[in-house]
């Protein structure tokens, strides 16, 4: 497993409330423009990122130069914790999908909430364990999946917490890599959705009117 299994899983919003605050509290706030690159593949990876406003695409950069996406992330997700956990070159290329915030968590950070109490290490390992165990489970549970559930299902990932009827910025082309099909597969199922009033597609985004509606088409 890389680190992109993790992209998006929620490292920091799965600790405790009181130990996560501290965590981004001691952290740094960076700011990024649209297309500002954070990470390469390869870089050394001395940090962990915090989204705290905006999104972040992560993906692979291929011979042509188009960025292959395979997860976008928004508020409360977190990316490159496994690569700095386990002291290893970075895997991914992440770009600012917008203008976005983010709370870098390095090793200063880190040791010092650990030293602050013998108990967060622990704390700190179960959680990632169950960060990983999230991500086994989710690709399990895809691959029993049709098309039109697995867009569903990426989609509702990409709506996150946001309440009521919610509005997402994405391309079908990003829809595409996300969900690993052809543009003309993505094309058929997002008119699957459509059809049976799931979702609302826009010029660049999708509308989803109901989460309950859309999270019971994926679990049929």
């Amino acid at each position: 497993m890389d680190e992109t299994s993790l992209a998006g899983t929620g490292f920091i919003k799965a600790l405790p409330a009181a130990v996560r605050d501290d965590l981004l509290a001691s952290g740094h706030a960076r700011t990024f423009g649209k297309g500002q690159i954070i990470q390469q593949r390869g870089d050394p990876a001395n940090e962990f990122w915090y989204v705290e406003s905006g999104s972040v695409q992560v993906g692979r950069y291929g011979v042509g130069g188009r960025l292959v996406l395979l997860a976008l992330l928004g508020p409360g997700d977190t990316f490159g914790e496994l690569a700095f956990m386990g002291e290893f070159p970075r895997t991914v290329d992440s770009i600012a999908g917008s203008d976005c915030t983010l709370i870098r968590i390095g090793n200063t950070e880190l040791q010092s909430l650990m030293t602050s109490d013998p108990a967060i290490t622990r704390l700190l390992l179960k959680t990632m364990a169950l960060t990983v165990q999230d991500a086994f489970n989710l690709i399990e549970a895809s691959r029993n999946l049709s098309v039109p559930q697995r867009l569903a299902q990426a989609l509702l990932q990409l709506r996150g917490d946001q309440q009521e009827r919610a509005t997402i910025s994405v391309t079908q082309q990003d829809l595409a890599d996300l969900v690993g099909v052809s543009r003309v597969s993505l094309g058929k199922a997002l008119t699957k959705l459509h059809a049976s009033g799931l979702i609302e597609p826009g010029y660049g985004s999708v509308t989803i009117p109901d989460k309950a509606a859309l999270e019971k088409f994926v679990a049929v």
